[in-house]
């Protein structure tokens, strides 16, 4: 009578309770995961949410909710959980956004602009090119002004370019920041939107230099102080280390790439080493390490006992690692590495490993919550890509280890080997281990984001990483510990001769045949499921983590049978038009818009130059036209020149024509016409023929209304 009921296990149903028990504790780390899809949401709406505190009370709603489940049971206090995460990601990309009005140009003027240089770098052409704030631009009222401009100086030379702090004046053309050069291409007014770039230009006149105005406050003041110590870095590297060793030196240590020589970077891209170049985790990561190694040394061989030496040098490296992000110029890539860098070693500070899927969560959670539009770029992708893999790949390793340990194989095994030995296969295994797992997390990235993948990248990583890790960086560490006393000669040239040899297996590996190869660009369904995917795999713990493999194969499957290309692309204005041919897109110039074409070839898998897919067939070309016979019998006509004789119009405007005419004025007629105002209104339009009919997909689409996307003619 008082005994109860023996429990019995129902086939096919899912024990929830068990699974919690199970997986509970890692249930955090998707609180990430879910602030990204709720930032996700936000980017992804076609109009502003309306009205605006709809949108502003998704986060306390969320968590009034969750507070309300607590006593309804375990299921509904997960969902109102993640409705909790789910909400935050959304307001905090809604407010960031708004947050980040500012002032954007709505169409060219050239006008003289006067402005304090914040930023000095260098354009695809070599020229210097200054970021601009305090602006003023003559002829147009302050209201109007954009708050930061972006020149290029194209008469000035490096060494006589304006530096940070000064204040120019120089008369420039200005433009609003660019659309996508193709529907779903890559949207600099997104980025510029939410840096403030409110315009961008060119000046080929020489830059006026005018009288510096005080700083606006300490934080000013000491920003201008660090943006001079920069370049005064930057230029004593250039000068004890000339030619290709300098400018190197100084993008890894003052974030300066502007010296770096064109063909060095593309070598760099082509072997996957172009990472080495950012200042991120792994720049992060070597310099707080070897701190961190080093003063818990010094500390230890003094008074001080074990576990204060560890935690006394963690604060050491932490504090280096905040000199570093501030002298190098606080990019965003560094302001990621920073974070997961402070965490680890705060970690530390509270005797918690300091290398954890959990550390990983909240560092990017912090990330996402200070700036959410961090998701949508391809640094912030690649970053967290690699290093969740790599943290649940060593956590997945280092379980297995104590595995075996406890069946005391790893005992025999230490007793069968030599220590040196030993030391030495699990350093290399390690470098192999390490490369694979970022390489093959970092890829898929890679390749959807840039149209190509790198074969040889593994090779090239084994024999350059090293490099940075036992030389270069400890090589910088002591110059800039022994500048102050006049002794760093020995360590730059140390840092050099590393430097070459990084750039030397960068060309070794860049001209291997098929060192790299064009991939077709992917359906916008790919990266959410590879993501969700690969996250589900390393989160979880259980035999369930293996449906992530579906996703990641679903991925797959959807990349290798992508939609067709557009059979005509026409570049914001009409300024350049590709045609697909027999052997690929021809294009309607062989020079200009040269970053539209090399987006377009990128994107169709087509690894030629821009001058060999102008000369290809399937375009008949004039002086100031140009014309095709499209798949379905459809003619397209183009016309760049700004005087068209009486006629013109009408003569091309028949039956089953595309016309596009970059200065053709307003007209009805059997054609489908695109025009001066049909064109900038649209922007970049893929032209994509459907039966016995041809369907425009606009870049700025009239329907798609957010706060970057107003203005801009």
């Amino acid at each position: 009578m008082g005994q109860r009921k023996a429990r019995h296990k129902v086939p096919g149903r899912i024990d929830w309770q068990r699974v919690w028990t199970a997986e509970g504790r890692r249930a955090i780390l998707w609180l990430p995961v879910l602030m990204g899809c709720g930032i996700w949401l936000y980017f992804a709406l076609d109009r502003e949410p309306d009205p605006l505190w709809s949108a502003l009370t998704a986060l306390p709603v969320a968590a009034l909710v969750s507070g309300m489940a607590r006593r309804a049971g375990l299921a509904a206090l997960a969902l109102a959980l993640v409705l909790s995460a789910f909400g935050a990601g959304f307001s905090l990309a809604l407010l960031a956004a708004h947050r980040a009005e500012a002032p954007m140009l709505s169409g060219p003027i050239e006008e003289t602009v006067e402005g304090r240089v914040r930023v000095l770098s260098k354009a695809a052409s070599g020229a210097p090119r200054v970021l601009l704030d305090r602006v003023v631009v003559f002829g147009l009222d302050a209201r109007e002004t954009p708050e930061r401009v972006r020149v290029t100086l194209l008469t000035a030379e490096r060494g006589s370019a304006p530096r940070p702090g000064a204040r120019i004046r120089v008369f420039a053309r200005l433009l609003p920041p660019g659309d996508p050069v193709e529907p779903g291409a890559f949207d600099f007014r997104l980025r510029a939107y939410f840096q403030r770039l409110g315009a961008v230009g060119y000046a080929r006149g020489a830059a006026l230099m005018l009288e510096a105005g005080p700083p606006s406050g300490p934080l000013d003041r000491f920003a201008l102080w660090l943006a001079g110590q920069r370049a005064r870095i930057s230029d004593a590297l250039v000068r004890a280390l000339p030619g290709r060793r300098g400018g190197f030196a100084a993008a890894i240590v003052a974030g300066d790439r502007s010296n770096i020589d064109g063909a060095d970077a593309e070598a760099l891209r082509i072997s996957s080493l172009a990472h080495l170049l950012a200042i991120s985790g792994l720049h992060m990561g070597l310099l707080t390490g070897l701190v961190f190694a080093v003063a818990r040394l010094l500390l230890a061989a003094g008074a001080m006992s074990g576990a204060s030496a560890k935690k006394a040098a963690a604060v050491v490296a932490l504090l280096a690692g905040l000199g570093y992000l501030m002298l190098s110029g606080a990019t965003v890539a560094t302001q990621r590495a920073s974070v997961m860098m402070a965490v680890a070693f705060i970690a530390v500070l509270l005797d918690r490993p300091a290398i954890t899927l959990r550390g990983l969560a909240l560092a990017a959670a912090v990330v996402l919550a200070i700036r959410p539009v961090s998701l949508m770029d391809v640094g912030f992708q690649m970053s967290f890509a690699a290093t969740s893999a790599l943290v649940a790949g060593y956590e997945e390793v280092r379980r297995r280890r104590q595995a075996r340990q406890a069946d005391g194989w790893e005992r025999r095994k230490a007793g069968r080997r030599g220590r040196l030995l030993r030391l030495a296969g699990l350093y290399l295994s390690g470098l192999i281990f390490t490369s694979l797992i970022a390489g093959g997390a970092t890829t898929p990235y890679a390749a959807f984001h840039f149209n190509r993948v790198t074969p040889y990248g593994l090779l090239a990583n084994l024999a350059a990483v090293p490099a940075m890790g036992l030389v270069i960086a400890p090589a910088a560490i002591a110059a800039g510990v022994l500048a102050p006393l006049g002794l760093e000669t020995p360590a730059l040239w140390l840092m050099g001769e590393g430097i070459e040899w990084v750039l030397d297996v960068a060309h070794g590996v860049a001209a291997l045949p098929g060192a790299v190869r064009p991939v077709p660009a992917a359906p916008a369904a790919v990266l959410p499921l590879l993501t969700l995917g690969g996250l589900w795999l390393f989160l979880w713990r259980g035999p369930w983590r293996l449906a992530g493999l579906a996703g990641i194969a679903a991925a797959l499957v959807l990349w290798a049978a992508p939609a067709p290309r557009p059979e005509v692309l026409i570049a914001p204005g009409g300024r350049l038009v590709g045609v697909l041919g027999p052997e690929g897109r021809v294009l309607d110039h062989n020079r200009a818009q040269s970053f539209a074409a090399k987006t377009w070839l990128r994107r169709d898998g087509d690894g030629a130059a821009q001058r060999e897919a102008a000369a290809r067939p399937g375009l008949t070309r004039g002086k100031g036209w140009s014309s095709a016979v499209l798949s379905n019998g459809w003619r397209l006509e183009v016309v760049h020149g700004r005087k068209i004789p009486p006629g013109r119009v009408e003569s091309l405007c028949r039956a089953r024509t595309l016309l596009v005419m970059r200065y053709g004025p307003a007209h009805d007629g059997p054609c489908l016409y695109l025009g001066r105002a049909a064109l900038a209104r649209l922007g970049a339009v893929a032209v994509i023929a459907e039966g016995d009919g041809l369907r425009l997909v606009p870049a700025r689409d009239p329907a798609r209304r957010r706060l970057w996307s107003r203005g801009g003619g």
